[in-house]
């Protein structure tokens, strides 16, 4: 995968060598960042090889979001501190040096999140690291490095995600990269570690935001984000130590000390472009000079990303259209994943490495690029759950809910004829299910047989016995065996013990006997309602039992009406359940009417009078009186009779009752299941309606497919197809439901039963009725529709489960209407001709998500398509690429000239194609979306000229537009970030000459030099009636020229003033003169005047004199740079007075030289004294920048000396003829 090694020297062959499964740190910044990861991390399978050399954290302000990535298992960083802001800094005053000044930040807490502005980010990135809170990162740099195995210390590869939009991941933008690179370079002790962002960008954050303001300051922190981000890349080809850019964990070593060898350039460059090549990639440049050094590549150390890919909403030949941000946040996670975890990630990581080191050709700047992904996906998944959803929907409409849509059909029939006979009768649920049940399981047509072997056994004389017969007759033996226990028995029989004989011997005998008998009357009563008390719920108890927990408890019992309610479909418990109901209500019934008319208490209510004198007086005062024992003997017959007929009533009562109360007590609790079977029956209806509205989802896939994505074989047509096949292959699954979904069904309707038996009045109900339907709904997916769908799977899998290869062909026969039997040769061709257009569009998707300017070439790009090997073409039972690419590619090459690169691994999934295309080698001046025309520069713009004012309310987004959008105070400042546009670089230094010239020579505003009562001698800019001192990043600057000079890039608001009103002076002063007078006029003019100092005052200063001075220190580039300048002024000044008359021009430039030179003190010096070296050379150029031979082409001599920068971008866009800008532009209207 790499290119050839003999190209290298030792150094870069560590650094190219790639060992597979490296491992890897992937970062998340931010809300973004956070989301990004964490579809990563579920992109990565837990029992994947590579989880172990994957680590991935996510650092974010917000608490919520934080805790579900940590539910995920996700390392995570928060940033934040209990202080307020204010609080904050007085514990930390150093800095204060570079947080904004503004009083609504100052009173902010850290907890709020950073809102979109990146210095409270920083701040509570920097309280974080000092809490200790940056531990896991170095955790798990050691964590991966230790089960790496590869040797290489340097195959870290680090990715850091997010989006430079707002507050928090922007907010540690830059200094993230620079602390992951410490720690790696601390852990592993190697000097190179390579860091690389993904971000989205300003395009795809903006739609969101809830109004204009956060809008635009969207686009205003990406903006800042690469502004800061180029400044560090500009430092690469200078000495870093020399710049003012300082940040936490910034190692700005000194870039010269890496001067010490010089590669082998050309041999290097040349095997990188021939390894590019190899994988499609053009290289811009043919070679790279001689003189660049192989040590160009420690200075990768000194900036924050090596490579960063950004993320547009709209690019160059498409756009993402209005898509959510968590679609574009999984796509972005999808490229992530594809290029880090996939054998696509392989080989474009050694082509990354490869263009970084081709950034030597662009002095290291061309370090942007971006990806585009189209998968096209054969969706089996949702095409199974489509096909077994609609599956189950048809089999609850057409098997269960039959039976009840059949009862329906006839009660509202028999509703019409009732209403004009009202003798007609309506159908009952009880009797009519069972009949319906009946009808449907039984006979030769039956279309639900198998239920009814779940509700019939056979006898051994070979006749249909039901289970709830069986269950009834239970009922009746356990009544039986209730009712004749000996114990009873005895107790009855005692009842019957009666000696008459015995009794008459004597009356006291007589009162004995009856006393005694009394008593064991008494006693069997007692015994008999003991028995039924005891037994009447007890006995229900153990056939239906009235808790859900009795219920599992007795489960394993025969008499439990879970033995068959639990074994057998929901449709025909329902069967057993109304027969048991109907026959348990019919018993019930009649023990009622048994125990009707029984009298048990016939031994008091007796008539002992036999002479019926004294009828009802009890057989004690009859046995009181005188009789004799014929007479006794009548009277104690009579009690006989009374006490046998109580003693059988009581037995009939026992019976009667206990009857009775037991078959009440099981028809309460019937009718409650029944009632809760029928209301789950009732639920299916709405709980199959999700389902259907799940379907209708569905059957759109093709419509819906995300961003990225391109599905295939999910039309209509295509779905109907693929059911009827998965239909036919589930015909004969209807009524097996594994019995413990009839379990989980039963208990969960057991545990309703309880509830409805505790209720006590309606309101309970009817708050109940809509809990209970959700539940209902709950068991439903989980005993049923769960249970069915994994079912039907293992039934009818093969019909779904095909490859991309199939799936293409069964599309185009189902669009076409094409069958491969009909004609062969056709059929293929056209298959063919079907897949290739398919992969081709997808490949035009693929487009990488950034905007480009069109004067960049599409070059630089590395294009594939991957694939698993189910789906590539083998050749001897191995895939081939060729045979593979020429199944699915109409060229090995795109459009655009470049080479794809076919990808077989099996770490990509079974049921996609990839398509990737990766962009590299971008100049940020490239990109579209940040050129000068485009809001975000607008914005930026806006936004830096409003710092430090009052916004207009306290809201955020309001302050927000007021607060400096960078890291640093002072970064706002050109002297700390150079424009990112190389043709205004040139532009600024020309405009700080200018108004560096405008400050010595306007009357006011103007630049002064003023002594303090100490004497010490300051710069100050007088404007109007303010006198401000002049700084550069807070400090006052010194007291010479060069000083002011310098200070121009670190006072934009003084330099762009000056600018504005050295404008207004020329103009003013054209107006006002002759033209005619001019020649003679132009020398007393104010600003030409001051620059020559004929009639000056002691401590006035011509202007040679001044840059005589400012010789002394200043470089000599730069020096040459500014008289260059000044002679371009002076040019431009005359231009514009004579209306660019060249004889007019000359003629006063020549004049004006003469003036500057002849009343210098240098000049006069030199007629009096020998010069050194220094003032005579400086004298000299100074003429000859005025000679008349070059006064012609003033502007050549200018480009001569001014592009001759430490800038070679800004030296490649003025070759480039982009447009600079003019001397009188009427941008300084708005910035002064």
């Amino acid at each position: 995968m790499g290119i050839g090694m003999d190209a290298y020297e030792q150094m870069g062959r560590e650094l190219f060598e790639k060992s597979q499964g490296a491992p890897i740190l992937l970062i998340g910044m931010g809300g973004v960042g956070g989301r990004i990861v964490a579809q990563i991390d579920k992109m990565l399978a837990k029992d994947s090889p590579r989880r172990d050399k994957v680590a991935i954290l996510a650092i974010d302000t917000n608490v919520k979001d934080l805790r579900k990535l940590r539910e995920q298992g996700i390392e995570t960083i928060q940033i934040s501190d209990e202080r307020l802001v204010r609080q904050y800094l007085k514990d930390h005053p150093q800095y204060m040096s570079w947080f904004p000044n503004n009083i609504f930040l100052n009173n902010r807490g850290m907890l709020e999140g950073a809102g979109q502005i990146r210095a409270i980010s920083r701040l509570a990135a920097l309280a974080a690291e000092e809490e200790g809170k940056f531990r896991p990162i170095e955790e798990a740099v050691r964590k991966i490095a230790a089960v790496t195995g590869s040797g290489l210390k340097e195959n870290i590869m680090t990715m850091v995600v997010g989006s430079i939009c707002g507050g928090t991941g922007a907010g540690m933008f830059i200094q993230i990269p620079f602390y992951v690179k410490k720690i790696i370079q601390k852990v592993l002790a190697i000097p190179n570690v390579m860091v690389r962002g993904m971000f989205l960008g300003p395009d795809i954050m903006a739609p969101i935001q809830p109004g204009d303001l956060n809008r635009q300051a969207v686009y205003v922190n990406a903006y800042a984000c690469l502004k800061e981000l180029n400044a560090f890349y500009l430092l690469q080809r200078r000495d870093a130590s020399s710049s003012l850019l300082r940040m936490e964990y910034y190692d700005y070593g000194e870039n010269e000390d890496l001067e010490a060898e010089v590669m082998e350039s050309r041999q290097m460059y040349q095997a990188i472009a021939k390894d590019l090549s190899s994988k499609g990639v053009a290289v811009l440049d043919e070679e790279i000079p001689e003189e660049v050094q192989e040590e160009y590549l420690k200075r990768n150390g000194t900036i924050p990303y090596d490579h960063l890919f950004l993320f547009d909403s709209s690019f160059n030949g498409g756009t993402i259209g209005q898509k959510q941000l968590a679609e574009v946040e999984r796509m972005i996670a999808s490229m992530a994943y594809v290029h880090l975890l996939t054998d696509v990630g392989e080989n474009a990581l050694s082509v990354e490495d490869n263009f970084i080191l081709s950034t030597i050709g662009s002095n290291g700047m061309a370090r942007f690029g971006s990806a585009g992904l189209c998968k096209i996906i054969y969706p089996g998944e949702q095409i199974m759950q489509y096909c077994s959803m609609r599956w189950i929907t048809e089999l609850v409409d057409s098997y269960w809910m039959r039976i009840d849509k059949r009862f329906e059909e006839e009660l509202i029939l028999a509703r019409e004829e009732q209403a004009m006979n009202p003798r007609i009768q309506l159908p009952g649920i009880i009797e009519r299910y069972q009949e319906i049940f009946l009808e449907e399981t039984s006979g030769e047509h039956a279309s639900m047989a198998s239920l009814y072997a779940q509700v019939f056994m056979q006898n051994d004389d070979g006749t249909d016995f039901s289970l709830a017969d069986r269950f009834l007759e239970q009922i009746e033996e356990m009544i039986e065996d209730a009712t004749s226990k000996e114990s009873l028995q005895r107790l009855g029989e005692s009842c019957m013990d009666i000696s008459i004989d015995q009794w008459i011997q004597s009356p006291e005998a007589a009162r004995q006997g009856v006393a005694t008998n009394k008593q064991s009357i008494r006693n069997y009563r007692a015994a008999v309602m003991k028995v039924i008390d005891d037994t009447k719920y007890s006995l229900p108890n153990q056939m239906i039992p009235a808790t859900l927990s009795a219920m599992i408890q007795m489960s394993d019992r025969d008499s439990c009406i879970s033995q068959i309610l639990g074994r057998v479909h929901p449709i025909a418990a329902r069967y057993l359940l109304y027969a048991i109901l109907e026959q348990t209500a019919a018993r019930a019934r009649e023990a009622n009417e048994d125990c009707f008319g029984l009298e048990l208490d016939l031994i008091s209510t007796a008539d002992y009078d036999i002479s019926g004198k004294n009828p009802g007086l009890p057989i004690e005062a009859i046995l009181g009186k005188r009789m004799n024992r014929k007479q006794m003997r009548q009277v104690l017959e009579v009690y006989e009779d009374a006490s046998g007929r109580t003693a059988a009533n009581l037995t009939a009562y026992l019976s009667a009752q206990l009857r009775a109360n037991v078959y009440e007590t099981l028809q309460k609790r019937l009718e409650k299941l029944c009632d809760l079977y029928r209301r789950f029956f009732n639920v299916l209806e709405s709980s199959t309606e999700d389902l259907r509205r799940q379907i209708r989802e569905l059957k759109t896939m093709g419509r819906q497919s995300s961003v990225g994505e391109q599905y295939i074989c999910c039309s209509e047509s295509c779905l109907e197809a693929l059911y009827e096949r998965f239909a036919l292959m589930c015909q004969n699954t209807g009524a097996e439901l594994p019995q413990e979904s009839a379990r989980m069904i039963l208990r969960n309707i057991y545990g309703e039963m309880e509830l409805e038996l505790k209720k006590n009045n309606m309101e309970d109900r009817r708050r109940e009725d809509m809990a209970y339907n959700n539940r209902m709904r709950t068991i439903f997916n989980q005993a049923v529709a769960e249970v069915m769908q994994q079912k039907a799977r293992e039934q009818a899998s093969s019909v779904v489960e095909i490859s991309i290869y199939d799936a293409f062909a069964l599309e185009m026969q189902t669009e076409l209407g094409i069958v491969r039997e009909h004609d062969r040769a056709r059929y293929d061709a056209m298959l063919d001709a079907w897949i290739k257009s398919k992969v081709s569009a997808a490949m035009t998707m693929a487009q990488p998500w950034i905007g480009i300017c069109n004067t960049v070439g599409a070059t630089t790009m590395s294009v594939y398509l991957a694939m698993h090997p189910d789906n590539a073409v083998r050749m001897d039972n191995t895939p081939s690429v060729e045979a593979t690419a020429a199944r699915y590619l109409k060229e090995r090459t795109t459009p655009q000239g470049h080479a794809v690169t076919v990808l077989i691994h099996d770490n990509f999934r079974q049921n996609e194609l990839i398509c990737y295309k990766a962009r590299y080698n971008l100049l940020i001046e490239n990109l579209d979306k940040f050129k000068r025309e485009g809001e975000a520069h607008s914005y930026y713009e806006q936004r830096i000229n409003r710092i430090g004012q009052l916004p207009g309310t306290s809201r955020e987004s309001e302050i927000i537009t007021v607060i400096n959008p960078h890291l640093n105070k002072y970064w706002c400042e050109e002297g700390f970030l150079p424009s990112i546009y190389p043709s205004q670089r040139i532009v600024d230094e020309k405009n700080n000459m200018r108004a560096f010239f405008y400050a010595l020579t306007l009357e006011k505003p103007c630049c002064v030099r003023l002594k303090n009562t100490k004497g010490k001698i300051s710069w100050w800019f007088l404007r109007g009636m303010d006198t401000i001192r002049v700084k550069a990043a807070g400090v006052p600057i010194g007291s010479s020229y060069a000083d002011l000079y310098e200070a121009m890039k670190f006072n934009r608001d003084m330099k762009y003033t000056l600018l504005y009103y050295g404008k207004s002076h020329l103009h003013r002063i054209k107006a006002q003169s002759m033209q005619d007078q001019l020649e003679q006029e132009i020398y007393t003019q104010p600003i030409i005047a001051d620059m020559i100092q004929q009639e000056k005052e002691p401590d006035d200063e011509n202007m040679l004199d001044i840059f005589e001075k400012m010789s002394r220190s200043m470089e000599s580039a730069q020096f040459n740079r500014l008289l260059e300048g000044l002679a371009q002024f002076i040019r431009e000044y005359c231009e514009y007075m004579f209306d660019k008359d060249e004889v007019k021009v000359i003629y006063a430039c020549r004049n004006i030289r003469n003036a500057i030179a002849t009343f210098s003190k240098l000049y006069q010096r030199s007629k009096q004294e020998k010069l050194t070296y220094r003032e005579e050379h400086l004298l000299s150029v100074f003429l000859e920048l005025y000679e008349e031979d070059d006064m012609a082409d003033s502007n050549a001599g200018l480009s001569k000396v001014l592009y001759d920068t430490d800038d070679p971008d800004a030296e490649a866009a003025v070759a480039k003829d982009e447009p600079g800008e003019k001397i009188f532009t009427d941008d300084y209207d708005d910035l002064a």
